[in-house]
């Protein structure tokens, strides 16, 4: 399914858009019933998302929680997969979209674009990993472990997670 992401103002899941504001039960008309909910949080497991809702049950944020290698969606934002373009790029283009402040206070692992309110998340960083794997070369347990730190390494290239938020979301 792809998922284009329209900061500001909501996704477009398929032929439907789906708008910050709109209320918890016209979100499921939309999309029918959740995989799973907490209070103010609906999770769409066929859409790989999370929707979180204000005080008056309206949506206020989305975010894509599979990344970098989401397995049932196809995420796009300013027209790039922002699973398939490298961290430093991807902040690049967010940067020059958002028109603004930026919080970067958590780099390399966490930014908030406040203006377009964009957030994106990632775990480990690629300087992350090779520390980690010199580390494992010295205790001789790299070979043992390749396979998952290799793939680590490809991982921590991009961002984990993308979010958008209704105007202000991060201020």
């Amino acid at each position: 399914m792809k998922i284009i992401l329209l900061p500001l103002q909501g996704v477009k899941v398929g032929n439907q858009f789906i708008e910050f504001g709109t209320p918890k039960k016209e979100l499921i008309n939309m999309l029918g019933r959740p995989s799973s909910d907490s209070e103010n949080q609906l999770f769409y497991d066929d859409l790989e998302i999370r929707i979180d809702l204000d005080d008056s049950e309206k949506i206020e944020f989305i975010e894509f929680l599979n990344g970098p290698f989401p397995e049932k969606t196809e995420v796009e934002i300013y027209g790039v997969n922002p699973f398939q373009v490298t961290s430093h790029s991807f902040i690049q283009l967010l940067s020059e979209k958002n028109n603004g402040q930026v919080d970067d206070t958590e780099e390399p692992y966490c930014y908030s674009f406040l203006e377009s309110s964009v957030g994106i998340f990632r775990d480990s960083c690629e300087v992350d990993v090779e520390e980690m794997i010199s580390e494992m070369k010295e205790e001789g347990t790299y070979s043992e472990h390749e396979d998952w730190i290799l793939e680590d390494k490809e991982k921590a290239k991009y961002f984990w997670t993308i979010g958008i938020g209704s105007k202000n979301y991060y201020k």
